[in-house]
C-alpha cells in the first residue's frame, strides 16, 4: 500500500512535492478506508489538471522511481541513470521518497541521484512501531543498521556509484526486510500504460487457463453492459508462418521467421455471432487488456497507477471500475489515476481527501500539486463538479469569465 510519495526536479516538477493516501479527519465514507498502523488511508485518488498542468508528470516520477529500483543493478561502469530534471535546477540533483506498507510492515525508502549517480540513498522501517535503520548510503559510503551489519561485506563487492543500495542488497543478500522493499516497487505498484507491455497475452493466458478469472472476466464485462456470453482464448508461442509475413520485406521476412513469438487468439461469443477481439472497438479492447491485471490488483494489495483512465472507456465504466476499489474491504489494494473526467468529482462516491490538482505555476513553469482537502471553505455537500469548471479550485485551462461563456452562465 502507498502511504506516501514525494519528489523534486522531475519533468514539470521543480520543488517537492507531496502526495498522500492519508486520509483526512472527515467522516464521509469512513467504511472505505484503508486501517493500518492506527491511521486510516484513501483506496483512490483521482488526479485533475489541465493539459500540460503536470499530472502526468506526478505519475511519470513513481514510475521512474519503479524503473530505477528494479533496473539500477544492471547497470555497467559508465552507465547513466536515465532523468529529466527541470530546465532551471538542471544542475541540481533529482529526488524520490516513497512511504509504504508491505505485509504490514512500514517502510519509507528515498534517493537522490544526478547524472554522476546516486548521491543519497536510504531505507528505514518500522518493525514494532519504532523507525529502525536498515541502511543509510552518502555517495559511494553506505552504512547498514546494527542488525544487518553482517552484510557488509558481501554487498561491497557489488556496490557501485549508479546503482542503488536497495537494488544491489535485493539481489546479494537474503535480508527480508530488503527484499520485501523491493518487491513493493517491482510487483506491487502497477503501471497502464507502462511495463510490462503484455497485459494482452497475460490476460489470454489467464482467460485460457483459469476457469475462475475467465468466469469473473465474464461477470464484469456483463455488469458493464455487455451482452458477452463466453470468450475462448488462446496463446500461443511459435514460428510466424510463411502467408503471416508474406507482406513484409525478405529482410525483415527473415528476421520475424527466425525465433519464435507469441500469437494471442481471442474470440468473443455473444448471443448470435463470434467475433474475434481484433473486430471490436478500442474500448473493448482496452478492457481486455486490463481487467484481468485488475483482479490480480484487487486480490493481493497492489497500487494500480493509471494514465488518463477514461481513455476509450465510458464514464460509466470508469466509475464502475472506481468503485471496484472504494468499495473493496478485503484487502489493501489502491488506484491513483489521472483524468478529465469531471463526472468523478461526485462527493457521493469519493471523499474530499482524494481528490487531487495540478496546477502549472507561469512564475518558472513548475506544477504545484495540492489536494482538495488543503482548499478552505468546501462544504462537504458541495458540487465539486460544477466548483471545478468554474475554476473555484484552480487546475482549470481557462479563464473563469471564459469558462462562463463556454457554460452559459
Amino acid at each position: 500500500m502507498l502511504l506516501q510519495f514525494s519528489f523534486k526536479n522531475h519533468r514539470s516538477i521543480k520543488d517537492e512535492v507531496i502526495f498522500s493516501t492519508l486520509a483526512s479527519s472527515g467522516t464521509e465514507h469512513i467504511n472505505t478506508l484503508i486501517d493500518f498502523d492506527k491511521d486510516k488511508y484513501v483506496r483512490v485518488a483521482e488526479i485533475y489538471g489541465a493539459n500540460g498542468s503536470g499530472k502526468t508528470s506526478v505519475l511519470d516520477a513513481l514510475a521512474r522511481m519503479q524503473s530505477i529500483v528494479i533496473n539500477s543493478n544492471k547497470n555497467e561502469p559508465g552507465d547513466i541513470i536515465p532523468r529529466m530534471p527541470h530546465k532551471l535546477t538542471a544542475s541540481q540533483p533529482t529526488e524520490f521518497c516513497c512511504i509504504f506498507e508491505k505485509d504490514n510492515i512500514k517502510y519509507s525508502y528515498q534517493f537522490s541521484y544526478d547524472e554522476e549517480g546516486i548521491k543519497e540513498e536510504s531505507l528505514f522501517y518500522w518493525p514494532n512501531g519504532r523507525s529502525a535503520k536498515i541502511f543509510e548510503r552518502t555517495g559511494e559510503s553506505f552504512e547498514f543498521g546494527s542488525n544487518f551489519q553482517k552484510y557488509t561485506e558481501t554487498t561491497k563487492n557489488y556496490f557501485k556509484k549508479n546503482k542503488l543500495l536497495l537494488s544491489v542488497a535485493a539481489n546479494v543478500t537474503d535480508i527480508e526486510e530488503i527484499t520485501n522493499a523491493f518487491l513493493f516497487f517491482k510487483k506491487d505498484i502497477v503501471m497502464f500504460p507502462g511495463e510490462p507491455n503484455n497485459w494482452l497475452e497475460y490476460s489470454a493466458n489467464k482467460l485460457q487457463s483459469d476457469s475462475q478469472v475467465k468466469k469473473e472476466f465474464i461477470k464484469i464485462m456483463q455488469e458493464i453492459g455487455s451482452d458477452i456470453c463466453d470468450i475462448t482464448s488462446k496463446l500461443e508461442t511459435r514460428i510466424p508462418k510463411e502467408e503471416e509475413v508474406k507482406d513484409l520485406p525478405d529482410i525483415l521476412k527473415k528476421l520475424v521467421i527466425s525465433q519464435p513469438m507469441n500469437y494471442v487468439d481471442i474470440q468473443l461469443v455473444y448471443n448470435n455471432l463470434i467475433l474475434n477481439l481484433n473486430e471490436e472497438s478500442a474500448g473493448v479492447q482496452k478492457l481486455f487488456s486490463f481487467i484481468c491485471p485488475l483482479l490480480d490488483i484487487l486480490e493481493n494489495n497492489k497500487v494500480f497507477i493509471c494514465d488518463e483512465i477514461e481513455r476509450s472507456l465510458h464514464p460509466s465504466v470508469v466509475s464502475y471500475f472506481v468503485d471496484k476499489f472504494q468499495l473493496n474491504n478485503k484487502t489493501k489494494s489502491q488506484i491513483i489515476f489521472t483524468t478529465h473526467d469531471t463526472d468523478l468529482l461526485d462527493l457521493n462516491q469519493i471523499r474530499r481527501d482524494q481528490i487531487w490538482f495540478t496546477e502549472l505555476n507561469p512564475e518558472g513553469r513548475q506544477t504545484d500539486l495540492y489536494s482538495l482537502c488543503e482548499i478552505k471553505n468546501v462544504r462537504k455537500d458541495e458540487n465539486i463538479k460544477k466548483g471545478y469548471i468554474m475554476g473555484k479550485y484552480g487546475a482549470i485551462p481557462m479563464p473563469n469569465s471564459q469558462i462562463q461563456e463556454v457554460c452559459g452562465e
